[in-house]
């Protein structure tokens, strides 16, 4: 049993020594650090030691002066303080690991290569999405991504679509042209913006192949280029449409920048 409690402590920190003292003071205190040390097994020349070391770390502490003699704290109080410690430790290290995560994959570019991978890490994406999506799509990536962009609606998150082609209007606020797809492929090449949070976006083509190529990026600028598109072709569809799109300008856009007929 003691064998047993000694392989624990030491996932803890507590050297064998260490154990071996802190149980036998269990078993007898106050004691000194020589009989401590006899009871215990542990080399008279290291119980000193030892022992300041776990008063130190309030494991014991100590009573009297000639001799000094030591106590244990409970082993309910042990396990208290084992288990507070381990939890901070554990957040510190959470702490860590994310700032190290946050410096490795800023920037970062993922290559994404078939059309059903886009498709799969998009729905992963904006499962997860907490505030906004702003997308430049077309209706067939629309439509198969619908469950996922409802249930994003329903959590509160900020959908925002524009598109040369027709969009299910449940969903979002949409700004679309209602071209036949079939005329538009004719002269336009298919492809995909979709900005998650305004942390992350994936663009690309959206042909149905193996080979189609997407990318997905945390990288600031073309965070940046891909929202000012989006936010483009919604300011010329307003201005074809006569469409009023302040209030879609004002939760897309950076509060420090203008709204664009200011500059022109």
């Amino acid at each position: 049993m003691e064998a047993d409690v000694i392989v624990q402590l030491s996932q803890f920190g507590f050297s064998k020594n260490e154990s071996k003292a802190y149980l036998s003071l269990l078993a007898q205190n106050p004691a000194t650090g020589y009989e401590i040390s006899q009871r215990s097994g542990v080399p008279r020349s290291a119980i000193y030691d030892i022992m300041k070391k776990m008063e130190l770390s309030g494991v014991v502490s100590t009573i009297g002066n000639k001799p000094v003699q030591y106590i244990p704290i409970s082993t309910d109080q042990l396990s208290q303080n084992l288990t507070s410690q381990f939890e901070h430790n554990i957040e510190e290290l959470k702490k860590k690991m994310s700032e190290l995560d946050t410096e490795s994959s800023e920037g970062n570019v993922w290559n994404i290569k078939g059309y059903q991978a886009m498709i799969d890490h998009l729905r992963s994406v904006i499962d997860n999405a907490e505030e906004s999506i702003f997308c430049s799509i077309w209706n067939r990536e629309f439509d198969e991504l619908l469950p996922q962009f409802t249930k994003a609606q329903e959590r509160g998150v900020e959908i925002v679509n524009f598109s040369f082609s027709g969009l299910d209007e449940s969903v979002g606020e949409n700004f679309s042209y209602g071209i036949d797809e079939e005329k538009l492929k004719a002269i336009w090449q298919r492809q995909i913006i979709v900005l998650i949070d305004r942390k992350a976006v994936l663009l690309g083509n959206s042909n149905q192949s193996k080979d189609n190529q997407a990318i997905w990026t945390t990288n600031p600028a073309v965070l940046n280029i891909s929202l000012n598109n989006i936010i483009l072709d919604i300011t010329l569809y307003s201005q074809r449409k006569k469409v009023d799109i302040d209030h879609i300008l004002d939760k897309m856009m950076d509060k420090n920048m203008g709204k664009i007929e200011n500059l022109l």
